[in-house]
């Protein structure tokens, strides 16, 4: 075996080991880091009548809502997307109304 058929040896080995790792890291990303973000409850405690919702925070629990429902459809769970899309837009009619 020379010089050239150990080098080509050596790239199949290395990219082996490589896809083998990339594998592995998607793996766990998507099993740890992303596991349970999206899981937080879906309401606030109610706040009492007197108090009325801020533009601002209108405004951030439909970003919140929008992560989400790109969250569930990246994993194809169309029914979550569609509950988070009532809600979204229920928040979308109280900010026109503003």
């Amino acid at each position: 075996m020379n010089d050239k058929d150990m080098n080509k040896l050596a790239d199949l080995i290395v990219d082996k080991l490589l896809i083998a790792y990339i594998k592995e890291q998607a793996a766990w990303y998507t099993t740890t880091t992303g596991a349970g973000i999206f899981d937080v409850p879906l309401s606030r405690p109610k706040k009492k009548k007197e108090e009325l919702e801020t533009e601002d925070e209108l405004l951030g629990e439909l970003a919140k809502l929008l992560t989400q429902i790109e969250y569930h459809k990246q994993e194809e769970n169309y029914e979550k997307c569609a509950e988070l899309q009532k809600k979204a837009d229920e928040i979308n009619d109280k900010i026109s109304k503003l």
